[in-house]
């Protein structure tokens, strides 16, 4: 049996005083091969740590969320036990001696 594979989940960051995240356009792709939504985001990045040298970058970040697992319900049969006496065919012998 396959081993199990655990998903942890993404967790994007989010904007502080000295650092601003813009979301430029997010690309939600299913992929029922795997059974999993692709996302490709990109995002603009601006530096404000230091006020007299402010940048932007451009990042891109490309994940994947599995689908939730869909719970499968087995239903046990559960089978009667019926007791049956088996009669004995006993000998003409047998009979006379009880």
């Amino acid at each position: 049996m396959p081993k199990e594979k655990v998903h942890v989940p993404v967790v994007e960051p989010k904007s502080t005083p000295f650092l601003e995240y813009v979301e430029l356009g997010r690309t939600v792709t299913p992929n029922p091969v795997f059974k999993r939504d692709e996302i490709h985001v990109n995002m603009k990045k601006i530096c404000r740590g230091n006020p007299s040298e402010t940048f932007d970058t451009e990042q891109t970040w490309d994940y994947s969320v599995p689908w939730p697992v869909e719970e499968v319900k087995v239903e046990e049969k559960v089978e009667e036990k019926v007791v049956v006496k088996e009669k004995k065919n006993k000998t003409l012998l047998q009979r006379l001696i009880k």
